[in-house]
């Protein structure tokens, strides 16, 4: 397989899941330049209207976390039709919400489509492309998804000032029928191993309160502060839901993921740095157009349009960087990836008090290419450490917790800024003093992110010694 040429039907395939992922996240973060708008139109406070992308997060992520078993017991065309329909109808229920209840119903039939495309995309590559062109075919598909999160706020900004929300949604409906189409056409991959475990619906529902629970947890922080008894109770509540998870899926022979796989420290240690790329990525998403519009006092057109270049050059770079990785290894490409992200974390911080247009730009664009370098070959890298009947798994375990990283960056860093506002003073300051304690947060994640490269590029190497091997 090593020297099959890659046909054209494969590459539409992966496009076409691609697309229905892009699409989606694309949506989820041009609705983050929206909240005032939606806020005034549905008459409901801006932390109400927040949960039409927590919420969306929260189900993507469960739907993620089903899908090691929906791959193993449906044809990935069958997958593939679902999740277009989803998005399709989804679409079409947010462009005509006359009521916050309906966009947000809207919104989570979108998520089930992004939630079954995502992981399919990915899969389709391990399925279908040689393992030495993994890392380029990764690039190309985190280009996909690491790319809509910055391309968001400018598309939102855009349509919010110069059209109306609703253009979001109805813009991307004529492409998503298309892209429906040409998936029917090009995914021909069979059901993968229908006598696959069950699903764990026990499992599930543990998860799933597991999930929620921490995500709510730290919306109640924003909301009351960080001192309160709604934030502590909530946590203790969370921890309690996890370690009874922890104690089911120990002693049950069904599961809803393959949590053994982090048992081989590499794996553990390369889904601790794509926690923190998913975190960074999609937090930073949120913050900045925030910092734009309030502090830097910018319309958000504009606070869309500062991070496009950014936005732009990762994705340029992202399939070069996948190359990277299948000549020279993950080491390289990881390190000049998370280095990035590190200096660009630290000098947001030390500019935080005299930031400029430019400056958020430019550190944008720094940022960004510490995305492109390390996304998608963290995955491309896990998917490498196991056996390939288990890489199934690395993809919904991976994909998952992207999507809860996605959540968690998002809440924690606006309930920090939240939590800040709380007390007196003006609009202007406090964002200004959350915007910098996010910086902190962030440069604590970077940081912890680099060294989890290091330690596993020493822990590869003394593994590759104890076994002979030479580098």
């Amino acid at each position: 397989m090593e020297t099959e040429s890659i046909s054209l039907k494969t590459k539409l395939a992966i496009v076409s899941a691609g697309m229905i992922s892009f699409m989606g996240i694309l949506v989820e973060t041009s609705l983050n330049v929206t909240m005032t708008t939606l806020s005034n139109l549905f008459n409901v406070s801006v932390g109400t209207v927040q949960w039409i992308t927590t919420a969306y997060l929260l189900l993507v992520t469960i739907m993620m976390a089903a899908m090691a078993f929906i791959m193993r017991k449906f044809s990935f065309r069958s997958i593939f039709i679902v999740s277009a329909s989803a998005f399709i109808v989804g679409s079409i229920v947010c462009a005509i919400a006359n009521s916050f209840a309906i966009l947000l119903i809207g919104r989570m039939i979108q998520a089930l489509a992004t939630g079954l495309a995502t992981p399919l995309m990915f899969q389709i590559i391990n399925v279908k492309i040689p393992n030495s062109k993994v890392g380029t075919y990764n690039g190309v598909a985190s280009m996909l998804t690491s790319l809509s999160p910055a391309l968001g706020p400018t598309y939102g900004g855009i349509l919010n000032t110069m059209m109306n929300w609703r253009w979001i949604f109805w813009i991307v409906l004529p492409l998503s029928v298309i892209i429906l189409l040409l998936g029917m056409y090009s995914i021909d991959v069979p059901v993968q191993n229908a006598e696959a475990r069950k699903l764990d619906g026990v499992g599930m529902v543990l998860l799933s309160f597991v999930l929620v629970g921490f995500i709510w947890t730290f919306n109640e922080a924003g909301l009351a502060g960080w001192n309160s008894a709604n934030f502590w109770v909530s946590l203790v509540v969370s921890i309690v839901l996890l370690a009874l998870y922890a104690l089911y899926n120990r002693n049950s022979s069904k599961h809803v993921l393959d949590f053994s796989l982090l048992k081989q420290k590499t794996v553990l240690l390369y889904l601790i740095n794509y926690f923190v790329l998913a975190f960074v990525n999609i937090g930073i998403s949120w913050l900045l157009p925030l910092v734009a519009e309030v502090n830097l006092k910018q319309s958000s057109m504009v606070a869309g349009l500062l991070v496009l270049p950014g936005a732009l050059i990762g994705a340029i770079i992202s399939p070069s960087t996948g190359s990277l990785m299948d000549r020279k290894g993950a080491f390289l490409p990881l390190m000049i990836g998370n280095s990035c992200l590190l200096l660009a974390a630290v000098l947001y911080f030390a500019f935080s008090a005299a930031m400029t247009s430019m400056i958020l730009l430019l550190l944008f664009v720094i940022l960004r290419i510490g995305v492109a370098f390390s996304f998608g070959n963290v995955m491309g890298a896990a998917s490498q450490q196991v056996a390939p009947e288990k890489r199934g798994d690395i993809n919904s375990l991976f994909n998952m917790m992207q999507q809860y990283a996605g959540a968690m960056g998002t809440v924690i860093l606006a309930s920090v800024v939240s939590a800040i506002e709380l007390s007196k003073g003006s609009t202007f300051t406090q964002t200004q003093q959350g915007a910098t304690v996010d910086y902190v947060v962030l440069i604590v994640l970077a940081a912890i992110a680099l060294v989890s490269v290091l330690v596993n590029h020493q822990l590869q190497k003394r593994m590759a010694m104890m076994s002979g091997e030479v580098e």
